[in-house]
């Protein structure tokens, strides 16, 4: 009933352009239905007559216990504060009735897999199968969820944003995710962003993430997550000052990436035609900007001990984290964890992004060769061990922040901890057995004297 307000007022608003536009269809039965989801009425997103295939909305809770336990909250109100001192949680309503969007030139019979993908997964969940939701939506992941989230957290209608300035910024996000559009990344790419946009969005439904960041600080964080990596180049900081890369000199050095996406994300989002803040007034948008770079710049890996030890201070002290200034905290850390989270994902996506993140490091590598530099790190083809690459990663950059964070979070955090020790149990393994036959083969070429 609330969504179905929020279209009629969307629509009397006149803030749906002809490019998308929720239209309430009528009632229609479901032809697959799982133990959490309802039939609902159904939605469409209309293309200016071109396209217009419905979809139906799905109600999926995350668990029958939650929708007990939890309370509906309304977050449209902004009279008596500005959003930036707003007391709502962060938080939406645990049995939704999604209503799925379909993208301009979305074809007929890409539009039940879509449904039937978010029936079986839903958009919060930590098991979620982001390369499975880029294939199926031809290579728009990053479109979908951040355009379920946004809704589903009521963002558009709080923020005043036009959906078809969200959905330009989005297409356009997606085509220029990479520096060079000729050569795009294996890893660095929209479908990492998507996944870590998901991670982000799963953290915020945590209790104690969920109970001290509010809807500015939601908002924020998922603006960072969608352009944390924004046209990154595929090389690595060290690689770029080395080389004294003009976005080098352009950054002094310091969080040279990091300093890099921010500014393009925002070069972005202050387009004419992707403005989707233009429903802030000054003062909330300078404090929205502050958020969303200090949350990027947390990304670099250089800094990370530095905000982890900061954090687990924060936790073992007993930390309220009610200031700004704890919140920012909280924040760089949910983004920190979400940026390196795949080994607490399930194996075969965490063996995907460990093999696209090779391939990307050897593809610098290369490059070092053919210039006659010295190979960084990992980054070598003939002299790389995926196995102890992965058991070093896990070690030393995702187990510090993932145990503190998991910590903080307590029991809702278990199946980020014990996965990650699955994973790291099957990378052991296979190092064990490496290791054996190279020492065989060495016992084999002794000679006996």
């Amino acid at each position: 009933r609330a969504f179905a307000e929020l279209v009629r007022w969307s629509l009397l608003r006149n803030t749906m352009t002809p490019l998308m536009r929720w239209i309430a269809q009528g009632k229609k039965k479901r032809k697959k239905k799982n133990k959490y989801t309802k039939n609902a009425e159904e939605f469409s997103f209309s293309d200016s007559g071109r396209i217009s295939t419905t979809m139906s909305s799905t109600s999926v809770a995350r668990h029958p216990s939650d929708v007990k336990r939890k309370s509906m909250l309304d977050l449209t109100s902004r009279k008596g504060s500005s959003l930036h001192q707003s007391n709502d949680e962060f938080k939406g309503p645990q049995c939704l009735e999604i209503a799925i969007p379909v993208i301009q030139g979305m074809q007929d019979d890409t539009v039940e897999p879509v449904q039937n993908f978010f029936e079986q997964q839903h958009f919060d969940a930590w098991h979620f199968d982001v390369f499975e939701l880029h294939r199926i939506t031809n290579n728009h992941s990053l479109w979908f969820i951040a355009m379920i989230l946004f809704e589903h957290y009521k963002v558009i209608d709080i923020f005043q944003i036009n959906t078809a300035y969200l959905s330009n910024l989005l297409l356009h996000m997606e085509e220029s995710y990479c520096y060079d559009k000729s050569t795009p990344n294996p890893y660095h790419n929209s479908i990492h962003a998507a996944d870590v946009l998901q991670t982000t969005a799963h953290f915020c439904t945590t209790g104690p993430v969920q109970k001290r960041l509010r809807v500015i600080h939601g908002f924020a964080l998922f603006v960072a997550a969608l352009g944390h990596d924004y046209r990154h180049p595929g090389k690595t900081n060290a690689f770029l000052i080395h080389t004294q890369d003009d976005i080098a000199i352009t950054y002094n050095d310091m969080s040279v990436l990091e300093s890099f996406h921010a500014a393009e994300l925002f070069k972005a989002l202050l387009r004419p035609n992707m403005n989707i803040l233009g429903g802030m007034d000054q003062n909330e948008l300078r404090t929205f900007r502050s958020m969303v770079v200090k949350t990027i710049l947390a990304t670099d890996l250089a800094q990370g001990f530095e905000y982890v030890g900061l954090f687990k201070g924060h936790v073992q002290t007993g930390h309220a984290f009610e200031s700004e200034e704890s919140k920012q905290l909280l924040m760089a850390i949910v983004m920190k964890v979400a940026d390196v989270s795949h080994p607490c994902k399930q194996w075969h996506v965490h063996c995907n992004w460990s093999e696209l993140i090779s391939e990307e490091f050897f593809i610098q590598g290369d490059l070092e060769l053919a210039e006659n530099m010295p190979i960084s790190p990992l980054c070598s083809r003939s002299n790389h061990f995926l196995p102890k690459s992965q058991l070093d990663f896990i070690d030393f950059v995702v187990r510090p922040c993932v145990e503190v964070f998991a910590e903080y979070c307590s029991s809702e955090a278990s199946i980020w901890v014990d996965t990650m020790n699955d994973n790291y149990g099957k990378w052991k393994a296979m190092y064990e057995v490496e290791k054996q036959a190279k020492a065989a083969k060495n016992n084999s070429q002794v000679q006996p004297a």
